[in-house]
């Protein structure tokens, strides 16, 4: 699930618009008294210089800026995640809090955008409305906004800290992960925070919910995504209702490998993978994979005491003891713990700290004696635990030398990924070869109106065709089918109920051979797409489908 958040730009409006505000004259408000609401201060702003040259833009155009008492022209644009200031210097918008403004004046109005940091603040300002908007609507996916609670309204739990809210003007429902940061007990805190909200940006990072906004109000963050249905991993378990099957559990490992394997093209990793820090949701009909809650930052061997403290101990891989910093070969680690965990796990069983002490502690005995299950072609005697592939795969994810452990690249290529597709396809072709064609069924449906059409007229003597009574003389009460009082041709109650009965026995017939027809016929949702990436496709709230 990557970022699928376009955000257009109308050029030729732009262009207009920046024609219009490099050619206005600003002198004036250098006269007027409230001068100072105008006033940037870029120089206590952490700039940074830009050294890379970049292709794509979101947007590129002129505002005026007011520095050291005069109104000045200066060309800015915004790309990857920067607002690039006289292309030279730019500063992080996720670092920065976004509102716009208006200066008023007399008859004048000017409208502005005010970016601000922690070291000062930036004021953008368009002598055209529209010139306001097509910034901001840009900007305000970039940075943070304020004053959530005047737009959002919060509604129920979905589940951990994430909410259902909706928009209070246009009604429209969105959902928000909520983080206090009053709670937050350490330093390092805030810059995992930080590294987070720029972790959700990174369109190229897979599995990772969609950014529609963010807002900063008096140290609570809110994150706005998209409206979902969804639960925890450890929820999903819990549910003595549901069953994992062999493609539901493949669909979650593969996708947060996906995720692993995101991070890691951008150097970064996760850091806290656990059963709470997987959500699987459903999205307008569609099911995936959200992983949470990265606890990335630059560790170095002196500083890795916040990592040791909140990462669970059964989670920490072998080398973090030994003075190696984390990385996605421990996230590869702590996803294999919980795959071990998972395929051991009962539905009789509670999933708290004396279950998992005694899978951990008794791990090889369990993987050696389901291999000989498997060997002599028995099932193995936990319900989660489906074939020899999926125990090959833990083994080598839970490698205590992470020299030898798997890498992400491979772990993605696992055959037991393949052989769960495989599976699934051969299951489809195998109930798919009892079921007549289609060109079959249209003859079945064809004949079949025929035959029952040719028995009601001879059982009835009437012709449908010329001596049909008028539609608009019945009432369609749905406790009563009433006759015509002046009908050409009265009808007895038999004679009805047995055309009724007849009619019925032709609905029901091809109810029946078109419910054939739309199993055997292949659902758009249901083919493997081209780039490799799992689909999970909820049918009554269940997890059904798995592709690769």
């Amino acid at each position: 699930m990557k970022q699928k958040r376009v955000n257009k730009v109308d050029n030729e409006r732009l262009n207009k618009l920046q024609t219009k505000e490099a050619s206005v004259n600003l002198e004036w408000v250098l006269k007027q008294h409230n001068i100072q609401e105008l006033k940037s201060t870029i120089q206590l702003m952490s700039f940074i210089e830009l050294h890379i040259e970049i292709e794509n833009y979101d947007m590129q155009g002129v505002s005026h800026v007011m520095l050291n008492n005069s109104i000045q022209l200066k060309f800015i644009s915004i790309a990857n995640g920067l607002l690039i200031y006289q292309e030279t210097n730019c500063i992080v918008l996720s670092d920065c809090v976004i509102q716009k403004k208006k200066f008023h004046c007399n008859h004048n109005q000017l409208f502005l955008i005010v970016l601000q940091n922690n070291g000062g603040r930036l004021i953008l300002i368009f002598s055209h409305p529209m010139s306001q908007k097509e910034w901001f609507k840009i900007l305000k996916f970039q940075a943070k906004q304020i004053d959530f609670l005047k737009k959002y309204r919060i509604q129920d739990n979905i589940c951990l800290n994430f909410y259902e809210i909706s928009h209070k003007k246009k009604k429209k429902k969105y959902a928000a992960q909520i983080i206090n940061r009053k709670n937050f007990k350490f330093q390092d805190q805030q810059e995992i925070i930080n590294n987070y909200i720029k972790i959700l940006r990174n369109n190229n990072i897979q599995n990772v919910f969609p950014i529609v906004s963010i807002f900063d109000d008096n140290d609570i963050l809110y994150l706005v995504t998209e409206q979902f249905i969804g639960s925890t991993f450890e929820q999903l378990l819990s549910n003595n209702k549901k069953m994992l099957t062999q493609a539901d559990l493949a669909f979650i490992i593969f996708s947060v490998l996906q995720n692993l394997r995101g991070l890691q093209d951008e150097d970064l990793f996760h850091g806290n993978l656990t059963f709470d820090n997987i959500i699987i949701v459903n999205q307008q009909g569609q099911l995936g994979i959200y992983v949470i809650n990265p606890i990335y930052k630059l560790y170095n061997q002196k500083s890795i005491d916040y990592y040791v403290k909140t990462v669970s101990e059964y989670l920490i891989a072998p080398e973090i003891n030994q003075n190696q910093i984390p990385s996605v070969n421990s996230d590869i680690y702590q996803l294999g713990i919980i795959l071990l965990l998972v395929s051991f796990y009962g539905i009789s069983q509670n999933l708290n700290n004396s279950f998992i002490q005694r899978i951990l502690n008794n791990r090889e005995t369990l993987i050696s004696q389901q291999e000989i299950k498997f060997q002599k072609c028995l099932d193995s005697d936990f319900p989660h635990l489906f074939s020899a592939c999926q125990l090959d795969l833990i083994k080598k994810m839970i490698e205590k030398d992470p020299n030898k452990r798997i890498q992400v690249q491979d772990a993605i290529k696992h055959a037991w990924f393949i052989n769960t597709k495989d599976k699934i396809k051969m299951q489809k072709q195998h109930f798919n070869r009892h079921l007549p064609s289609l060109k079959t069924i249209i003859e079945m449906v064809e004949q079949s109106e025929y035959d029952i059409k040719r028995k009601s007229h001879q059982t009835t003597g009437i012709n449908f065709i010329n001596q049909r009574p008028s539609i608009k003389k019945y009432d369609f009460s749905p406790y009563a089918q009433q006759q015509p009082e002046f009908s050409p041709q009265r009808k007895t109650s038999e004679s009805m109920n047995e055309i009724i009965d007849e009619e019925h026995q032709i609905s029901n017939l091809i109810d029946q051979l078109n419910n054939k027809q739309c199993v055997m016929l292949p659902s758009q949702n249901n083919h493997f797409n081209q780039g490799n990436q799992l689909r999970l496709i909820q049918t009554e709230n269940n997890l059904d489908q798995f592709q690769v």
